[in-house]
């Protein structure tokens, strides 16, 4: 006998919500409704997708009979929805960033062990199939011991959305940091076999944040705002002390003037190293007494991508790699960034067990 289609609903209906309703469905889910307290957005996602639209996540649980949900909101909301579904009954699929503060993603894992619902972290880089592919070679040693990293994700000019939310602290928790750095933060942390993040020394700037002389050839997430606000930094760079002795060098950028950097991961091991950016990945090592360098194949159909990893933990046909405790480790790291820039000195990282 075939089971029940696992039933999620979307929470937000922005831009990124298609993308969930296409994955979960790509993953054998029924995704059945969409949530967000702005009428215009959600009635046509609704329209556009084929299910039921409601105005709020109470709403929507208390109509619909749900097994899971998916967090597609601004970063400041992530947290509270995910714990009112969890304390529902309901596993989480959560967009990244965790949440806005270590103490909310906390909280968020609480509410997961208190429910004993899954709550899935939806850090999609670590799910790309060079990401995998590194893992797994540092499983196997071929790097040896990775003692240094490089993470870096640099735009020249593309602030999104300018004067909306994505650049409105009190919603957005941050900038670049928590826009695309967590993604390029995030793999290479998983690359290098997630260790404990110790220390961080960081600072953040802003310097591109006048809505009315910013000079770009064209803005993601709609046109700018006059009026609007953008008090977040659009650039930060970090160094990060890990327990094992290891180390990694971040940076981030929505604009600065230098050449756009597209994703680039550098790991180190005394072994063999692996450089990363776009679907190019070279591996650095040497072989009878002669150094050498290769390239792997980008093959996309070998891992299972976030929302088919989501739906088979649910089907009890995987283990969870991208937890709760995932998301409280990010997230000390990225507070811990922003803490030692206003603080202008290296700060120590606590990560809540």
């Amino acid at each position: 006998m075939t089971a029940a289609p696992i039933r999620v609903g979307i929470i937000g209906a922005g831009a990124i919500a298609n993308s969930h309703v296409e994955g979960l469905r790509a993953a054998g889910c029924a995704v059945v409704a969409i949530a967000d307290p702005a009428e215009t957005p959600r009635t046509r996602a609704a329209e556009a997708h084929k299910i039921t639209a409601y105005a709020s996540l109470t709403e929507m649980r208390a109509a619909e009979k749900l097994d899971a949900v998916s967090v597609c909101v601004p970063n400041s909301l992530h947290a509270p929805l995910a714990i009112e579904a969890l304390g529902a009954g309901l596993a989480v699929l959560c967009e990244k960033p965790p949440a806005t503060s270590l103490a909310a993603a906390v909280d968020m894992r609480k509410a997961a062990r208190k429910s004993g619902k899954l709550l899935m972290m939806g850090f999609n880089q670590r799910f790309e199939p060079h990401a995998q592919q590194l893992a797994r070679m540092r499983e196997k040693g071929v790097f040896g011991d990775i003692y240094h990293a490089k993470a870096a994700w640099i735009r020249r000019r593309g602030i999104p959305g300018m004067g909306g939310w994505f650049t409105t602290k009190a919603m957005a928790g941050g900038g670049p940091v928590y826009d695309i750095g967590i993604h390029i933060l995030d793999r290479t942390w998983f690359i290098m076999g997630r260790p404990k993040p110790v220390s961080v020394s960081a600072m953040a700037y802003a310097k591109f944040g006048n809505i009315d002389t910013y000079v770009c050839e064209g803005m993601w997430a709609g046109p700018r705002r006059k009026g609007g606000t953008c008090d977040t930094e659009d650039f930060a760079a970090a160094f990060i002390r890990f327990d094992n002795g290891a180390s990694m060098q971040f940076e981030v950028s929505w604009a600065g003037n230098r050449p756009d950097e597209n994703g680039r991961t550098l790991v180190m091991g005394d072994k063999a190293g692996a450089s990363w950016e776009g679907d190019t990945v070279q591996i650095y090592g040497e072989s009878d007494n002669a150094i050498t360098t290769s390239s792997i194949a980008y093959d996309k159909t070998i891992y299972d991508n976030r929302f088919v990893h989501f739906a088979k933990c649910l089907r009890g046909e995987a283990v969870c790699s991208c937890t709760a405790d995932d998301g409280v480790s990010v997230q000390a790291m990225l507070d811990a960034i922003y803490q030692s820039s206003e603080q202008r000195r290296e700060v120590t990282v606590d990560v809540p067990a």
